[in-house]
């Protein structure tokens, strides 16, 4: 694993924190979920940062080095973005996505609803990193997502504006046993290897655990997941409802009663004008329900499906 600028910010949040639990806090994320991030941290740099104890986290000489490093580039990048907004052509409205069919929505609608500023997407992987760059001031919005009993906590300075529901749907082998099945229960998915992203953080495969109990996980590219689909391997793959162009072989399914679900969420810097805010959340919800009849990998599902953001 290559260090990443969010990557930095979570060491330099523990080393200023003292502590992962007020660290968890302050950057909006579970103990578990940042603890997680640690260890692939420390691994990545081959030693402990933090003595973890009663008392808190402690840095390491490692930690210190590390801490002393991640300060002076955490300032540069910050200072960086401060010069570039600066720049002639308007104040940048700056916004972070989580890579995912709503945000293909997002910068002709923020455009719309702030047509005197320029929109400055860029793609947030984590809710962790979005939060913190919310609340340290260098995003302004940012579209994002949780999952239920696993709700978004924002830290002071953020604000949170739901945007609805949405199914997790299946792709299946077609030689897999729910294959023939039209709405599977997760029962019928058990034993079988779920393939996400390796780009993602942790929650989904969080709340994946949370509905369906210790199942395998495996975290892979996209053209490794149409490899093992096309082989007929022993997997599911979770998909968002809205068809993003993507060419995985297949047969997909909604779930029996639709366990596995996300919330789409607005998160904002209490910097941005509320105005703005309702402006831009009215128009996604608009831009999903529009595109959703058309988009839907499963035709008319939304228009059976009463309660969900893609329905009329």
């Amino acid at each position: 694993m290559e260090l990443e600028v969010r990557h930095l910010r979570f060491v330099e949040a523990i080393g200023a924190a003292g502590s992962l639990t007020r660290a968890a806090a302050a950057l909006g994320v579970s103990q578990p979920a940042l603890t997680s991030q640690l260890h692939r941290i420390e691994h990545a740099l081959g030693g402990l940062l933090f003595d973890r104890g009663r008392h808190g986290a402690r840095p390491t000489a490692l930690g210190e080095v590390v801490l002393t490093h991640a300060r002076e580039v955490l300032g540069a990048l910050d200072g960086l973005r401060r010069a570039v907004d600066r720049l002639p052509g308007g104040p940048l409205l700056r916004v972070g996505v989580l890579p995912t069919a709503l945000a293909r929505q997002l910068g002709g609608t923020a455009a719309a609803a702030v047509p005197d500023r320029v929109v400055d997407l860029s793609v947030v992987q984590s809710r962790a990193e979005a939060l913190a760059a919310l609340r340290d001031g260098r995003l302004d919005l940012a579209l994002h997502v949780d999952f239920p009993d696993r709700e978004c906590v924002a830290p002071p300075g953020v604000g949170i504006t739901p945007l609805g529901w949405e199914p997790v749907f299946v792709l299946v082998p077609d030689a897999h046993p729910a294959a023939g099945r039209a709405e599977p229960a997760l029962a019928d998915l058990a034993g079988s290897t779920w393939l996400t992203s390796r780009h993602g953080d942790d929650e989904f495969a969080r709340h994946l655990v949370d509905r369906c109990g210790p199942v395998v996980l495996q975290a892979v590219e996209e053209l490794v997941v149409a490899e093992l689909v096309r082989r007929g391997a022993d997997v599911v793959v979770p998909l968002q409802p809205l068809d993003t162009g993507s060419t995985i072989p297949g047969r997909i399914h909604a779930v029996e009663g639709s366990p596995l679900r996300i919330r789409h969420l607005l998160l904002w810097s209490e910097a941005v004008d509320p105005a703005v805010v309702d402006r831009i959340h009215a128009g996604l919800v608009a831009a999903y329900r529009r595109v959703a009849p058309a988009g839907c990998r499963i035709p008319g599902w939304f228009d059976r499906n009463p309660g969900w953001l893609g329905s009329p």
